[in-house]
């Protein structure tokens, strides 16, 4: 099965994948990488912040292969 790194972004910082996940293909891969980043964009409302947050996703050679992005704006009143 064909290793996968999902490096993030979160506006602040950035948390390179050091390990990797092993996936039946690339399609696998990008679905969790979609559902990290809404999770990250949950995650966000508890703090009423503005960000950009996105996942990269590369292979075993760490080559991208996607990337997904989410700007994130919240407004507390």
């Amino acid at each position: 099965m064909p290793l996968f790194f999902f490096d993030i972004r979160d506006g602040k910082s950035h948390s390179p994948d050091t390990e990797g996940t092993h996936y039946v293909g690339a399609l696998e891969a990008r679905v969790d990488a979609v559902k990290m980043l809404v999770a990250m964009a949950q995650d966000e409302v508890q703090g009423g912040l503005q960000s950009n947050l996105s996942v990269t996703v590369s292979d075993e050679s760490r080559r991208p292969v996607m990337e997904a992005n989410i700007d994130c704006s919240i407004k507390v009143f």
